[in-house]
């Protein structure tokens, strides 16, 4: 193959599995708790890597992008599925272990992750990388992390369709199945940006995230027509506690 041929801009690139991950809330938090907090985070993160199989992928910094509240991470398409089984519950088990080990004048650390799938350039551009980035932030995680806080658990994740189709119903899962996840809408209306997607929050039904889910924008109320017809003309006083009125126009409605 040319060099010329290899380099043609219409060649798919190869897919590559792509993790991100978000501290929720963190620009609320104090600026000087935020490095203990991305320690926290970075130190929950070589763990659930490690403890997955992807120590080496995760020591490999040419393949991540620090983002200031999280990191984009680049993992070999080959080896998607271990970002999911056990790679979202091992992360939820480091920052539950965190969550209870901290001071109290620390606060919590709670995470989105987003898995995904796709095609992506040598330089890391492209489309693939966008949507990962999109579903992290979508309506559908956002909330199924709000519900996540309220049962104390700290990581709720959103698969792609495309991560969910070729993981788990694929039957590619150790311990997670087809029951753990919840079919979604991820929606940034900002960036005009909706797809089909899956929530999961370990150790949480998927029952208890539906109520989380955010709601589809009402469909628009057309007001009703005006009657049809002229002037109604109502002959005779109209009577009232004090007194009587001679003659009364209320819209096309004629009192007299």
């Amino acid at each position: 193959m040319s060099q010329q041929s290899a380099a043609n801009p219409r060649d798919l690139p190869p897919d590559v599995a792509l993790f991100v991950v978000d501290i929720v809330g963190y620009s609320k938090i104090h600026e000087t708790e935020m490095p203990k907090l991305r320690s926290a985070l970075d130190d929950a993160l070589a763990e659930s890597f490690d403890r997955s199989g992807l120590s080496d992928e995760w020591a490999d910094r040419t393949t991540a992008r620090d983002t200031g509240d999280g990191w984009i991470k680049i993992v070999p398409a080959a080896r998607v599925a271990q970002l999911v089984d056990p790679g979202i519950a091992l992360l939820e088990e480091a920052l539950h272990r965190h969550h209870w080990q901290r001071r109290a004048s620390v606060p919590a650390l709670r995470t989105r992750v987003s898995v995904h799938l796709g095609p992506l350039s040598a330089d890391y551009r492209g489309d693939a990388i966008n949507d990962a980035c999109r579903l992290v932030d979508s309506d559908a995680v956002r909330a199924a992390a709000e519900v996540a806080a309220v049962h104390e658990s700290f990581t709720a994740a959103i698969l792609s369709d495309e991560v969910y189709r070729r993981v788990v119903a694929a039957r590619r899962t150790v311990h997670l199945s087809e029951r753990d996840f919840l079919e979604v809408s991820a929606t940034v209306r900002q960036k005009q940006f909706s797809r089909t997607a899956w929530v999961h929050v370990p150790r949480l039904s998927p029952a208890l995230l539906t109520a989380g889910e955010p709601e589809p924008d009402p469909a628009p109320v057309t007001p009703a027509p005006p009657s049809a017809g002229g002037t109604f003309h109502i002959a005779g006083n109209v009577g009232t506690a004090v007194n009587s009125i001679g003659t009364m126009t209320v819209g096309d409605i004629n009192f007299a």
